[in-house]
């Protein structure tokens, strides 16, 4: 490890409900250091990512057993206020590149595929053409010139699946702009679009590790899509 990803490892095995309790952003914050930073100390460490390091500390914390929530806790209410919180400054320029686009290529393996079938059919309410693909050989037909008026639209919630991200590579070789949507804004796919809409799914340690961050990325899509209906006038119905 780098001196600083050393420093960042120990700070956190010492504070190991900071990184169960808290954000990627918020943990960072209090080992005052980078977003970043963290990321590469946990990789360094042999995860993933944050999110990878946050599963095995509350498995560790709780004994490998999940805990219920009480009858009467919010599960998805904090992750999706905070998500749209976070998007707020970059869902205007994503709204406007959105609306200038005339067609939409959507990429997203597992899970993020399933989010990309359900924007792919918002979006043709949008008057957008919209394809979601899943392997190099759709995305090559998707990247087919000419690529005027083409958006890329990447789906990943760890922002580390490489699929999607030889697709934005891709893409930006051929100058086509791309939005990402992803759980880590310090991640590998954050920095490689042009813009990026952060959700902030904390997964706990109880029932379903994929649910929540489903729910987040719908929420911010959603959010995304209405002030393009507002702002660029799609999707209004017709008046015959």
């Amino acid at each position: 490890m780098r001196p600083s990803e050393a420093a960042v490892t120990r700070r956190l095995l010492r504070r190991l409900p900071l990184v169960a309790e808290k954000s990627l952003r918020e943990t960072a914050g209090a080992c005052r250091t980078s977003e970043a930073t963290v990321m590469r100390a946990c990789r360094a460490a042999g995860f993933d990512g944050f999110q990878d390091l946050k599963y095995y500390v509350l498995r560790e914390l709780t004994n490998g057993e999940p805990q219920a929530a009480p009858p009467t806790e919010s599960t998805y209410g904090a992750d999706l206020a905070a998500s749209l919180g976070s998007v707020r400054r970059s869902l205007e320029r994503s709204a406007r590149m959105l609306g200038a686009a005339d067609r939409v290529v959507l990429v997203g393996v597992g899970a993020s595929h399933g989010i990309a079938l359900i924007a792919r059919d918002i979006l043709f309410t949008l008057r957008k053409q919209a394809l979601a693909v899943y392997d190099d050989q759709m995305a090559g037909f998707a990247l087919t010139p000419p690529v005027d008026g083409l958006l890329l639209l990447a789906i990943s919630h760890s922002g580390e699946t490489q699929f999607p991200l030889r697709v934005v590579r891709e893409a930006t070789a051929m100058r086509v702009k791309s939005i990402g949507l992803t759980n880590e804004p310090a991640s590998e796919l954050a920095q490689a679009v042009d813009a990026v809409l952060c959700t902030q799914a904390v997964e706990p340690a109880r029932g379903s590790y994929a649910i929540a961050p489903r729910i987040c990325q719908l929420a911010v899509l959603d959010a995304l899509f209405s002030l393009v209906r507002r702002t660029h006038g799609h999707g209004e119905p017709s008046s015959t």
